[in-house]
């Protein structure tokens, strides 16, 4: 009888594997790729990819860091078309106080106001076999 308990909970394991992206039910692939606005590189800021035109699965936001951004959560973006939104700020070179005490490079958002909400113009397609890249120029 004592041997049944670790046996039984081996067997459960087995049957209902765990972990990130398991079990969803999505196909999803990581993407990434660099954001600028006119040509230079942004400070920060987010990237969404909003599921269109029959696409299932939640949106997927990330951050842009230094430019770049890289779509790890959940196991990245589910396959299917989507509206990219981007909403992304430039570093003035000014630093601030942030209100933890800290002082931190400021701000300020760049980019036309559109390309940040449901009206953006950007989509992609993500598909199993395509491509991982996706870089992106807001205009000013």
């Amino acid at each position: 009888m004592r041997f049944l308990m670790p046996l039984t909970c081996a067997t459960l394991l087995l049957l209902f594997p765990f972990g990130c992206n398991q079990g969803s039910g999505l196909d999803r692939k990581i993407l990434e790729g660099d954001v600028t606005c006119g040509g230079e590189k942004v400070s920060s800021g987010t990237v969404r990819f909003v599921p269109i035109e029959g696409t299932e699965g939640p949106m997927t936001v990330t951050l842009i860091i230094d430019g770049h951004y890289r779509t790890l959560n959940r196991g990245g973006v589910p396959l299917g078309k989507h509206r990219v939104e981007i909403q992304a700020q430039r570093a003035t070179g000014e630093k601030v106080e942030s209100p933890d005490g800290k002082m931190i490079d400021r701000t300020v958002p760049v980019g036309a106001k559109e390309y940040g909400g449901a009206k953006s113009p950007l989509t992609i397609e993500v598909t199993a076999d395509g491509k991982t890249r996706f870089d992106f120029d807001v205009p000013e």
